[in-house]
């Protein structure tokens, strides 16, 4: 290979306008130039056009029937700091003070109209339409329009950037704010040095003005969410491959200066996190300043990681590239392919999209893969779209230059305009319509590949309580501040009896507090505060069921308070309420409600402990109250894992007994457990969904 003539400064002036970065122009030795194409794509009207479409057709879907989803748990966190910020003077910053700035962005919203889920969200619908225009520059900055046109096409219709431009979570800002770094990187560092410039800035190959915007857009990005820190170790790697590269290509000593400061300024970065006597070292150096959360988050636990990578090596890759492999859909092999022909086309651009997209992929699944989460991915993800237009766009300069160079204008244009076309047909509509027309309020909205979020629809159980209560009635909740937002009232008891310790790696229950106020954080506290009220209401949604509640807890709940099944269409929200004054529920020891939504089809697993004297009775029978059911073949109960009984159906509207002879080798002396299940592929279920209030095993 013929070694590449040494760079000699140009006779082009010293301004600034006339240094144009190797980003936007064709790098040396590419074939075939850009420019002998440039008439055929869109001009800069043209692209106007095709991005104000994009936006608006991304405004549509994702801000119709925006406050028709009930607010998840982790949305709380921006929304409540923000409305006691206003209505209270309360205090923004708390213990978790991860994005930040997106309760900040809440204020406005809140201030003018009111602290609705539609304000609460509204933001993340502005940084979402932001996106697709950072993009379309990103990609218009590497590459040229059309790239930038189709990576802010497949932006637009993303099922995964959608969602996330839906709710109230910092991560719409974060990938806005992400791509824009990108940007401004590239024009600040990839500019061709001039040494005949006047300043020092051009000599060596910066953009000024861009230089000074980077920190400032790397602090807005670091208060959305501090996954900006990857930005350290793409920066890192770049500028590593690219000092590197300059002494191949033999460029002027005053363009490869500025990359071996980046590597100076990023090198040790590297060290601290790749060399665990360092990495510690740090650790302990941060602690009295209380920056130990940040360094244990920022810093691996080498012992832990090795641990995990034996046991489970592949686990956060597969589910990373799962969540890729299904909302690229077709573009996956497209986008793949567009990381190589990049370099073809221009390798500086190639190489940064290359370093953008891999080196944080590969440190979420092998390194950083604790938690692993899908929602982590999006501040690349735009990157996989500019990928995959370059490789339509590199085929189209292959099929017009080499096979059919005399291809009629019109057709090159309608060849180009094909993979354009893709997107709309590339889109997960289904999922797309099901948020836009709030089609599903509950469970999981989306295909778990995208986000495993499961919905509540407090909602709709808040308003149904709204109606029903009294003054003076106390509340509980599963989660307080779903109810707390949703009825006004900021007095509601958390009904939770355990809790985790850090200390001793354990659940361990709440303490009683027999002299306290109003509790329910031990079931001593909640018989104590249920007696003493006249009335009051438990919401609960699936936290009902976990480790966090009293099983003793929860069976004095169910014979002491009313079960409310029409405050819930779907039943995500269980309703619960006591009255004093009026009888307890008859022989209700368990309420299970299943197949009112296709995400609840079965129970958790009880534990009921049978005596040795029960094996000594001639029959083994099992006593249910239901309601709801419609056939024999739609409500069944599972015994030790093994055997099962089919419940008989109802025969009116009300809460019927049935008893039921049950064969004694599926039972066994002490522990045994039971799973309630509902069918899914039953005859017919007119009624969807059945209720269980009543089990019981005796013997006859």
């Amino acid at each position: 290979m013929s070694r590449k003539k040494k760079y000699r400064p140009s006779n082009q002036p010293a301004s600034s306008e006339a240094r144009v970065s190797p980003v936007e122009s064709p790098d040396k030795g590419q074939h075939p130039p850009t420019s002998q194409l440039d008439s055929l794509l869109p001009n800069s009207r043209q692209a106007l056009f095709l991005l104000l479409l994009f936006l608006a057709a991304g405004l549509i879907i994702r801000v119709l029937n925006l406050s028709e989803l009930s607010l998840w748990m982790d949305e709380y966190v921006h929304v409540m700091r923000a409305k006691h910020f206003i209505e209270d003077g309360g205090p923004l910053l708390t213990d978790d003070n991860n994005g930040i700035l997106l309760t900040l962005s809440l204020l406005p919203g809140f201030a003018l109209f009111d602290s609705s889920v539609f304000w609460a969200r509204f933001p993340s619908v502005l940084f979402g339409l932001g996106l697709i225009y950072v993009v379309y520059r990103l990609g218009a900055q590497m590459f040229n329009r059309y790239v930038g046109l189709f990576a802010a096409g497949g932006t637009t219709f993303s099922l995964y950037l959608i969602f996330w431009s839906r709710v109230c979570r910092n991560y719409a800002p974060l990938a806005v704010f992400y791509a824009l770094l990108g940007l401004l990187f590239l024009r600040a560092f990839e500019v061709q040095p001039d040494p005949k410039a006047t300043d020092r800035w051009g000599r060596l190959g910066l953009s000024r003005h861009h230089l000074l915007l980077f920190p400032v857009v790397a602090v807005l990005a670091f208060l959305s969410h501090q996954l900006t820190f990857f930005m350290v170790f793409t920066l890192a790697v770049y500028s590593l491959l690219r000092l590197a590269w300059s002494f191949w290509e033999t460029e002027w000593p005053l363009g490869r200066r500025k990359f071996v400061w980046l590597c100076a300024l990023t090198l040790p970065f590297l060290l601290v996190v790749f060399v665990p006597p360092l990495g510690e070292a740090l650790k302990k150096a941060l602690s009295p300043f209380l920056l130990s959360n940040i360094a244990d988050w920022a810093i691996p636990n080498w012992k832990r990681l090795s641990g995990l990578t034996n046991a489970k090596p592949w686990d956060a890759f597969n589910m990373y590239h799962s969540l890729v492999r299904y909302d690229l859909n077709w573009l996956y092999l497209p986008a793949l392919a567009g990381f190589v022909a990049a370099f073809w086309l221009r390798p500086r651009a190639g190489l940064w999209l290359l370093c953008s997209v891999a080196v944080p992929f590969l440190l979420l699944s092998f390194v950083f893969r604790e938690p692993s989460l899908r929602r982590y991915l999006i501040f690349i993800y735009p990157y996989l779209f500019i990928a995959a237009g370059v490789f339509f766009y590199a085929l189209w300069n292959w099929l017009h230059t080499r096979v059919w160079p005399a291809m009629p204008r019109l057709g090159k244009q309608l060849l180009l305009a094909l993979p354009i076309l893709l997107l709309f047909f590339n889109a997960h509509w289904t999922g797309i319509m099901d948020m836009a027309l709030a089609c599903k309020l509950e469970g999981h909205i989306v295909d778990d590949r995208v986000a495993n979020w499961s919905f509540t629809n407090w909602k709709e159980a808040c308003e149904y309580v709204d109606k029903q209560r009294q003054p003076g009635d106390l509340l509980m909740a599963t989660v307080p501040t779903a109810v707390s937002y949703y009825l006004e009232h900021e007095q509601v008891l958390w009904f939770r009896q355990s809790y985790y310790d850090t200390r001793e790696k354990k659940y361990k229950f709440h303490q009683p507090n027999p002299t306290g106020g109003p509790s329910a954080a031990s079931v001593e506290d909640l018989v104590r505060t249920v007696q003493s009220t006249p009335r009051g209401w438990l919401l609960a949604d699936y936290y009902l069921d976990n480790i966090f509640t009293d099983e003793r807890a929860l069976l004095w709940m169910y014979q002491n308070m009313h079960y409310y099944e029409e405050a819930s269409s779907d039943g995500s929200v269980m309703v619960f309420g006591w009255d004093n004054s009026k009888p307890k529920p008859e022989r209700q020891n368990l309420v299970v409600e299943l197949g009112r939504d296709d995400d609840k089809i079965e129970s958790k697993e009880y534990h009921m402990n049978l005596p040795q004297s029960l094996f000594s009775q001639n029959q083994i029978e099992l006593t249910v109250r239901t309601r709801w059911v419609d056939t024999n073949r739609e409500a069944l109960v599972l015994f030790n894992g093994q055997n099962a009984v089919w419940l008989p159906p109802n025969r009116g509207g009300g809460i019927e007994e049935a008893v039921l002879p049950l064969q004694r080798e599926w039972l066994k002396p002490g522990t045994n457990t039971i799973r309630v299940l509902y069918e899914t592929k039953r005859p017919s279920d007119p009624r969807k969904g059945f209720t269980l209030y009543f089990l019981s095993i005796a013997g006859k």
